[in-house]
């Protein structure tokens, strides 16, 4: 599980930056693991930028994101975030909704930042468990998804799912992940 012991020295974590996603929450997650390897001089994380299709993704700012690659080059032992942020009811593709599904069955623990836990319960990944959302959020995503247990919380972990409200809530979950 992502933020226990790792398996292997350097723990992989792969974002996925859907159109339109938030950059300060995309930055906060990766700054507190550059700055773990630094501290420790050791490289205890790796991490990669993945779109749905390989290619290059705007964030709400408009500033073009390269990805590393698609869905499929997203390594085996990657932990994963979904990077969520503007317009995610149209952003939600059945391509990640699936691989987010089957990626799940394999026990990979998942997180969400901002509102990529729209798409998270989209692919019905928090039916049942706790989770956050942004405060903006909270009334609708309750509405469109009663099974999921919404908190008005920064961060949320349940077993091999994490959620944050986005911004800099990312950096409270990354950097309670890390300790």
């Amino acid at each position: 599980m992502l933020g226990e012991k790792p398996k292997n020295l350097t723990q992989s974590i792969a974002l996925i930056l859907l159109p339109e996603f938030t950059m300060m929450p995309v930055t906060s997650v990766i700054e507190p693991l550059r700055l773990a390897n630094r501290m420790s001089d050791k490289p205890l994380y790796k991490w990669t930028l993945h779109s749905i299709d390989g290619q290059p993704v705007a964030a709400s700012s408009g500033i073009l994101t390269m990805a590393n690659g698609d869905l499929e080059t997203i390594p085996a032992d990657a932990a994963v975030i979904v990077c969520g942020g503007l317009n995610m009811q149209h952003h939600t593709d059945k391509r990640l909704l699936s691989w987010l599904r089957k990626s799940s069955r394999r026990g990979v623990d998942i997180g969400a930042v901002c509102t990529g836990a729209h798409v998270l319960a989209e692919a019905g990944l928090l039916d049942g468990y706790r989770c956050t959302i942004h405060w903006e959020n909270l009334p609708g995503f309750s509405e469109s998804f009663p099974k999921a247990n919404v908190f008005a919380d920064l961060v949320e972990g349940d077993s091999n799912i994490y959620t944050c409200a986005g911004g800099t809530a990312a950096l409270d979950m990354m950097v309670k992940l890390i300790g």
